[in-house]
């Protein structure tokens, strides 16, 4: 619990400290679970993010190729990509997070969207369920292990899009070893 509670600050701290907008995520009006969040980036041109984000798509992701979707130069990237270990654990085994984000870019912004959120066995990685069966009648459920779920998967959320704004502020460069 405690480690939780750290984790929680932790992360909550974090994206203060970037002043981002904490991504929640929320069932939309086709009954979908997403998240989303709009990033101003002073300075920066459609060019630029653009670039800095397939670096960071490039140094995050095993194979470029396979997680890219779709591309439209300067304006958007769609990829998909998976998170390990994110939900549980339930009897003592965890859950991989499968997820699609979408990343638009304008002159100084960029919107972070992600949908597609689908919990993964790991011992049966074909199995994917849709996460909104934690929601019945378009509210979260109540029970505390659906609740510690829901927060394990935001959590994961925020950190992929905080490291994505650290990345393109230049906050977090990736490391260049040394030759």
């Amino acid at each position: 619990m405690k480690t939780s509670i750290i984790l929680f600050l932790l992360i909550f701290n974090s994206i203060y400290i970037l002043g981002q907008q904490t991504i929640v995520t929320e069932l939309n009006d086709n009954g979908m679970l997403m998240g989303q969040s709009v990033t101003t980036l002073e300075g920066q041109s459609a060019e630029e993010i653009y670039k800095k984000a397939e670096d960071w798509i490039a140094y995050t992701f095993t194979n470029t190729e396979s997680v890219t979707q779709a591309k439209l130069e300067y304006k958007m990237i769609r990829l998909i990509g998976m998170s390990e270990s994110v939900m549980g654990p339930v009897m003592r085994y965890y859950f991989d997070l499968s997820y699609q984000i979408q990343i638009d870019i304008k002159e100084e912004k960029l919107r972070f969207t992600i949908t597609e959120l689908k919990q993964i066995s790991q011992s049966s990685p074909y199995t994917k369920i849709g996460l909104e069966y934690l929601y019945k009648k378009g509210k979260l459920k109540k029970k505390k292990a659906v609740v510690k779920w829901k927060q394990q998967v935001d959590t994961q959320i925020n950190l992929i899009q905080q490291s994505l704004i650290s990345h393109i502020t230049g906050k977090e460069k990736i490391k260049k070893d040394d030759w």
